[in-house]
């Protein structure tokens, strides 16, 4: 379900003050009036978490009252990073709508079922490119013989996180996005899961993503490899066409910000098959240093340090200690502020925008990073870029 038919609505600034349990029952009743709810939500912002207001009691009352289930999120502080959020809110659903007679994947396994399916863990409705991520990844499953079951956190209906368990295997990206996901699915049902560590960016990184999860499954990934390979041709035809023997020239090169789990994807499809030298990689959604850190940030450091090892293997470790700030001559993967701060004071800059907050370019045909088109995709901004840049020198 996109965010657009959700209905929603947020305290003004003076309910902070003179009652947010109030205007919380207020905004509920009238929403009820008029929608038959699944499911509703509450994030209590940094403000009230401040303050001290305690809501979740009144939450319980009105869901007993209403009989529909709620998920309650706390921002406490300042808040903390989104795709963190991402994690232990999805986990919040699935606690919330999961019946526990479908935990445990041999009383829920859908009888002879002529194909598998999987649940997709690591995307989000709100990504840059959501819609055209998922699309992609369906397509590349469905040529493996396997269908999506639910990818929760990315346009999922409340029925298909109720039955989350009738899936035969879960997958899970990137582990900024669902590392405590993958740890609570793993306490409560049996069944197999494929951990990619990152976005199955580049042809490389597709191919091992479809060979792992179809032999996990037992499934035939011919066709997916088929279209990889399709993949892999136009993209040597692009470069033999457009550089010849040359390559990349050295005065252009790239820089990207993200989880270091994306950085690491990117890095991998750009310097290892596509031979581009980085010139800075930033790493954002880092724990807080000096700070016990949960498994799942664990994990995130585990990330960061395999990008660094990846960039030492192409000799380019000192990527990562730059000033994202001062680059030039680069093509630039990142956001639209960034990209407009980068243009505003630095120079010569290609902007590739991959994720939010975005410029307002609106995207009628889907999008994506991943798989074959994704591949496609940054090839052609590569080659354009390269273009306007030696020009631009």
């Amino acid at each position: 379900m996109s965010a657009s038919n959700v209905p929603s609505t947020n305290l003004r600034y003076e309910d902070f003050i003179f009652g947010t349990v109030d205007q919380l029952k207020k905004a509920l009743n009238d929403i009820s009036a008029g929608y038959d709810m699944s499911l509703f939500a509450v994030v209590q912002a940094p403000g009230t978490s401040l303050l001290s207001e305690v809501i979740e009691p009144e939450l319980k009352a009105i869901s007993k009252e209403t009989g529909v289930p709620y998920i309650y999120v706390e921002t406490p502080g300042l808040s903390e990073n989104m795709l963190k959020g991402h994690d232990e809110t999805v986990v919040k659903i699935l606690k919330t709508l999961s019946e526990p007679g479908l935990r445990g994947r041999s009383e829920n396994k859908c009888a002879e079922k002529e194909r598998p399916s999987v649940n997709i863990f690591g995307l989000g409705s709100r990504d840059f490119f959501g819609d055209g991520d998922l699309e992609e990844l369906t397509g590349i499953l469905s040529l493996c013989g396997i269908d999506v079951n639910c990818a929760p956190g990315a346009f999922c209906t409340v029925d298909e996180l109720k039955n989350v368990y009738a899936a035969d295997a879960n997958i899970y990206l990137s582990p900024e996005r669902c590392k405590k996901t993958e740890e609570y699915m793993n306490e409560v049902s049996d069944m197999p899961s494929l951990s990619l560590g990152c976005m199955p960016i580049g042809p490389d990184l597709c191919e091992s993503f479809v060979r792992g999860i179809s032999s996990l499954l037992g499934t035939d990934c011919s066709r997916a490899i088929e279209d990889i390979e399709k993949a892999r041709s136009r993209i040597f035809y692009q470069l033999a066409r457009r550089m010849g023997g040359r390559g990349f020239s050295g005065d252009i090169k790239y820089a990207a910000e993200g989880e270091a789990s994306l950085l690491y994807a990117l890095t991998d499809y750009l310097s290892g098959y596509l031979g581009m030298a980085p010139e800075c990689l930033h790493v954002l959604y880092r724990p807080v240093e000096n700070e016990q850190l949960s498994t799942a940030e664990a994990a995130c450091s585990q990330e960061e340090g395999a990008l660094g090892a990846l960039l030492a293997s192409f000799g380019e470790e000192n990527a990562l200690g730059k000033d994202i700030s001062q680059v030039k001559d680069v093509i630039f993967f990142g956001n639209a502020n960034s990209i407009a701060h980068l243009l505003a004071y630095s120079g010569n800059v290609y902007g590739v925008e991959i994720s939010s907050p975005g410029s307002g370019y609106i995207n009628v045909i889907p999008k994506t990073l991943i798989g074959p088109t994704g591949a496609l995709y940054i090839l052609e901004h590569v080659l354009n870029a390269r273009r306007l840049l030696s020009a631009w020198v």
